[in-house]
Order: C-alpha cells, then structure tokens, then sequence
C-alpha cells in the first residue's frame, strides 16, 4: 500500500494514526504531495487531487477519510474501529468530526487564498458559529469514555480538537468542548505523538 498525504492535513493524519493503531503502517508507504499545486502523482491516483489517497497494491485508489478507515478495518479487524456494540454512535461521532474538520478547513482555505477578512460575511460567520455550537455541545453531551478499543469517531475527533487548536486557536477548542480529560488517553498514545501537526 501507499499513502498520498500533505504534511498538515488533519484527514491523512487520522488515517496515518489507524494504520499505526492496526499495525498496518510497516506495509504502506507514504509519499508527500501538495494536493494545492496538482502533484502528478496525487492527481493520476486521484483527480479530485486531495489527500489522503490510499493506493492498493492492486492499484485501486481509495479516498476519503472515512472510507479508508473503513476498509483498514475490514483488512485488519481487530482491534475493531468501529466496535460492535458502540458502531452506531462511533459513525456519528465520526460525521461530528469530520464536519469540524471540513468546517475548519474551509475557513483557513478562505484566510490562504482570500485574505484574513475573508470570513466576515454571512456564510464566513455561520461556519465559525456551527465550530462554536458543535464544540460546545460536547460538554453537555461528551463521547463515550476512551478504552482499550479506541474507535474512529474517537480518533477523528480528537484529530479535530487537535487541529483546531493549531488552526484556529482563537476557538479554544479543548477548553470550549469541554474534552481535555476525555482526550488524555489519546495524546498518550504513540501514533498521536508521531503525527503531530508542527
């Protein structure tokens, strides 16, 4: 297998940490791409040109966060990423995170290309309000604790604190969630520390 990513992406990040967590990343390669700039390889893999891309070693190309995460559970099932008796509530967990995390990517991609003023308008203002609305309902309604069978909505969400707080730390998101605590078995975890966001 190998592994399109960009250094920062919180996507390729997520999927980087299931396959350490899966012990699958002895058998995949990474290659970094700049999905910005169209890198040849990344857009052959994947004309959408976004990362990560999981390339298979029958040269089926498979995208998107969650779908790879999916099909990493399936070649590896144990320890699951969506457990059993919890997959219903990790899925939505997972949608949860990764609408943060679209969400977010959307406002920095608006300061990059647009200027910092670039969210001051109506829609500008309701992404950053749902990222207000959505971290805060967690201290009202918080994740399943964190155990030895770690799920993807977990690892996602966790992902997405953690790239907010290098993003958009204006939002305070650990504080504003109200998941410090809830995400201290995580960050203890190696495959957090070897893929933090610098």
């Amino acid at each position: 297998m190998q592994l399109l990513l960009s250094p920062t992406s919180p996507y390729a990040r997520a999927v980087r940490i299931a396959l350490m967590l899966k012990g699958l990343d002895s058998e995949c390669t990474t290659q970094w791409v700049d999905a910005a700039s169209d890198t040849p390889e990344l857009v052959h893999a994947n004309p959408m040109s976004r990362v990560p891309t999981l390339i298979l070693d029958d040269g089926t190309a498979l995208t998107e966060t969650a779908l790879i995460m999916q099909y990493l559970d399936r070649r590896v099932p144990h320890p699951p990423l969506l457990p059993s008796a919890s997959a219903n509530t990790e899925m939505a967990l997972a949608g949860r995170a990764l609408a943060m995390l679209d969400a977010a990517l959307w406002i920095m991609n608006n300061r990059k290309y647009l200027g910092a003023d670039a969210n001051s308008n109506v829609l500008g203002e309701r992404r950053l309000n749902t990222l207000k609305r959505t971290l805060e309902a967690f201290k009202s309604d918080p994740p399943r604790p964190v155990s030895k069978v770690i799920g993807m909505g977990q690892i996602l969400l966790q992902v997405a604190i953690e790239y907010l707080e290098f993003r958009l730390p204006e939002l305070n998101a650990t504080e504003t969630s109200g998941l410090g605590d809830w995400g201290k078995p995580l960050r203890k975890l190696e495959p957090f520390h070897l893929t933090e966001p610098h």
